[in-house]
């Protein structure tokens, strides 16, 4: 017996309970994807100066929360497109969820790198001495 297919088939015929696996492996994913994007910026900064980092941080996690709740947005539209989905709906709604999906999460990393920008030269205007808000 092929244990992967059943579990597959289990997950599949059984939508109730595991929204909550899709969800799981949507976010790892996402994760991944944005450490991916992210981590040689987080890297440069803390090499230039550590305390720098710090402080674009602090500044970033205030700028950062429409990025969030656009990346909540997205983990809810798998959520709910897979609690809703059914078999024979045709081909648009497969359409629209795979260009929508990676648009919404596309969208969230420009406004992740946005705030990640402006706290950055927020940091360096202080340090320069420029007066001057984001």
């Amino acid at each position: 017996m092929d244990f992967a297919g059943f579990y597959v088939d289990v997950i599949l015929s059984e939508r109730q309970w595991s929204w909550a696996l899709v969800g799981i492996l949507y976010l790892l994913l996402a994760i991944f994807s944005r450490l991916l994007i992210f981590h040689k910026m987080v890297k440069e900064a803390k090499q230039i100066d550590p305390n720098l980092y710090s402080a674009v941080k602090a500044i970033y996690l205030k700028n950062s929360i429409s990025g969030w709740i656009l990346f909540l947005i997205s983990f809810l539209y798998v959520v709910v497109t897979w609690l809703g989905w059914k078999e024979p709906q045709g081909l648009g709604p497969m359409v629209l969820f795979c260009l929508a999906l990676p648009l919404l999460f596309f969208l969230s990393v420009i406004l992740h790198l946005t705030a990640f920008a402006k706290a950055l030269l927020a940091v360096l205007r202080q340090r320069m001495g420029v007066e001057k808000e984001f």
